[in-house]
């Protein structure tokens, strides 16, 4: 079985932060949490067989730490994207690049929102065009995420989004799915064209 996360709950029912499952089994044994939705899996001891859970939640509350600096670097926007090319999806098998969408000697920035992970095939064959003129799609918008949390749990979201996605603020389940108002095209770039292709 693939190693799992659990989304750990404040009491409040805010998001603290993403555990193992070790962890997660160790505070509900000791009653420190409880659970909230469990995942179709089971884990099995001689004596035992419990559903591993997926959302956990605190008995008491706890103070939230200081939110953290967000770094703009590689490993962040790699983090962001799920270690995914944005433009054909391949993962793991390749050491990842960085893209630029709107190219730099177009006028694009080194932002959140103009930077994508990408193999280094797809970022060849892009080369310093637009995704529009390279004929290439984006499945969402890039943006930047709300805070380290969010970040980490993009990264774990393929799997788990769905059952996550009810405890995450609008804005974030909106980054990490794709859907609603990110599907946007992006503005013109001067000719009255998107430079962005979004499927």
């Amino acid at each position: 079985m693939e190693p799992r996360n659990v989304l750990l709950l404040n009491r409040s029912f805010e998001p603290l932060q993403v555990c193992d499952v070790r962890r997660a089994i160790g505070l509900l044994f000791t009653g420190r949490a409880e659970r909230v939705e469990d995942s179709a899996d089971l884990i099995r001891s001689p004596s035992v067989a419990l559903f591993i859970p997926s959302v956990i939640r605190l008995q008491r509350y706890i103070q939230r730490p200081p939110r953290q600096t967000l770094s703009f670097n590689k490993k962040n926007i790699l983090k962001r994207d799920g270690y995914t090319c944005q433009y054909c999806g391949r993962n793991g098998s390749e050491r990842m690049t960085i893209d630029h969408v709107v190219p730099r000697f177009l006028g694009g920035k080194t932002i959140w929102e103009n930077v994508v992970s990408a193999c280094r095939s797809c970022n060849t064959r892009k080369g310093n065009r637009t995704p529009q003129q390279a004929e290439m799609r984006l499945p969402q918008r890039p943006s930047k995420p709300i805070s380290a949390l969010y970040l980490t749990i993009m990264a774990q979201s393929a799997r788990h989004l769905h059952v996550w996605q009810k405890y995450l603020p609008a804005g974030a389940v909106r980054s990490l799915s794709g859907n609603g108002k990110d599907k946007e095209v992006y503005p013109c770039n001067g000719d009255g064209q998107s430079p962005f292709l979004l499927s």
